[in-house]
């Protein structure tokens, strides 16, 4: 029985989870969705760990260790910075600072919106870096079909302040 939902962080609350769906068909899920695909995020690392899923690192643009986004930051190449500095600074953008705690969706988008940022020249770092292996793959295909509005509910952006603009 869960007691701290940290909803500091998750923003989950109790009636959030009345109708959960089991952990094992929610990580079945993921993993077929993710399968095949390049997945944008920060802090990926906690994700997959809670998870207890491994995705191959050539699919994973964290911006959390982008070495293209700590330029930028000014940030020591071994510091990570979080995804609400990152946003401030890079987007001139606030995230995370509602009570409700944070919001996936909000996050995601600044992910999303850090990686379009530095898109071309990450691509070309990691192309460079992997150049004897054959496993990468060209992102804006991947990435781009999915991220049509078709895709994601209306109801998605009722946690980001962003859902009218």
């Amino acid at each position: 029985m869960f007691t701290d939902y940290r909803t500091r962080w998750s923003g989950i609350r109790k009636h959030h989870l009345q109708q959960a769906v089991a952990f094992e068909d929610a990580q079945n899920e993921i993993v077929d969705i993710l399968t095949g695909k390049i997945i944008v995020g920060h802090a990926l690392f906690n994700d997959f760990l809670v998870l207890d899923i491994s995705v191959p690192p050539h699919m994973i643009r964290d911006t959390c260790s982008c070495r293209v986004l700590r330029r930028l930051y000014n940030a020591s190449i071994r510091y990570n910075v979080s995804l609400k500095k990152l946003s401030r600074k890079l987007l001139n953008r606030t995230i995370q600072s509602g009570r409700m705690g944070h919001c996936s969706v909000e996050d995601a988008l600044a992910a999303m919106d850090l990686y379009k940022l530095v898109e071309d020249q990450w691509e070309k770092d990691i192309l460079s870096r992997d150049s004897n292996t054959n496993h990468t793959s060209n992102s804006s295909n991947s990435l781009e079909h999915y991220m049509q509005d078709q895709y994601w509910p209306e109801s998605i952006m009722d946690c980001s302040p962003r859902k009218n603009s």
